[in-house]
């Protein structure tokens, strides 16, 4: 798991080469997996609505970190099973449209504390919605809340370690962990750092390439890397 850090030489260099001034994060995970305080967690404040037993709305809030415009995109859990059939493709439309401008990272949210659920499930859908290429954008964010002010660096879960592994090798060991009872500056910006630096690595934000519209419905067609220099936001 020494692979969830960049070295201090990754993250200067991401600092001063991926100068793109808007970064946009999509939250996924299941439900009551710490998506919406994460999303706190880093705008600062409580925007997003924690604990909503039936929400079948993608959710954005943006904010200032440090002269960069930070975007969330807060989504339920695509596999819920109380969504019906029209929730759901709502749900894919809003998506769909609010990624239309590139995803700088997709965070999975998954916490410290409970065993493993549909977490690989719901890799797949997001790869099945958005194309294979997602894949080197996903980070795993271990979500826990720890009333002590501490941040932890290295995930000490109680999930089966085989499931584990498998869920990390898929995501490229890319992880970061939060404390969501805690305000620390320092846990946002490395955050922060690692997505500049896997965009770095990529070679810029993941783009929408081509969108079809069939029956109301919004369908992706192919989801691709854009270079900085043709990003709109660069």
């Amino acid at each position: 798991m020494a692979e969830g850090s960049f070295s201090a030489t990754e993250m200067s260099e991401s600092s001063s080469r991926a100068e793109d001034p808007v970064i946009r994060i999509l939250l996924i995970g299941r439900k009551g997996s710490g998506k919406s305080s994460s999303g706190n967690t880093i705008l600062g404040e409580k925007r997003f609505k924690v604990g909503l037993k039936h929400d079948a709305e993608i959710h954005e809030e943006v904010t200032q970190i440090r002269g960069k415009q930070v975007s969330v995109i807060e989504c339920p859990d695509l596999l819920d099973p109380d969504l019906n059939e029209e929730q759901l493709e709502k749900m894919k439309e809003q998506l769909v449209s609010g990624c239309s401008a590139g995803l700088s990272s997709v965070l999975l949210t998954v916490p410290l504390e409970k065993p493993l659920q549909n977490e690989q499930e719901i890799l797949d859908y997001i790869k099945c919605l958005f194309g294979p290429e997602v894949q080197k954008y996903i980070m795993i964010l271990f979500t826990h809340e720890c009333e002590s002010d501490q941040t932890i660096a290295e995930p000490q879960t109680q999930h089966d370690h085989a499931d584990l592994q498998r869920l990390m090798t898929e995501c490229g060991g890319k992880f970061h962990c939060f404390n969501n009872r805690i305000k620390s500056d320092d846990q946002i910006q490395q955050l922060l750092m690692k997505i500049e630096g896997k965009m770095l690595e990529n070679g810029g934000k993941f783009i929408m390439k081509q969108l079809k519209r069939s029956n109301s419905k919004a369908n992706l067609v192919n989801f691709s890397e854009e270079s900085p220099a043709a990003d709109p936001d660069l």
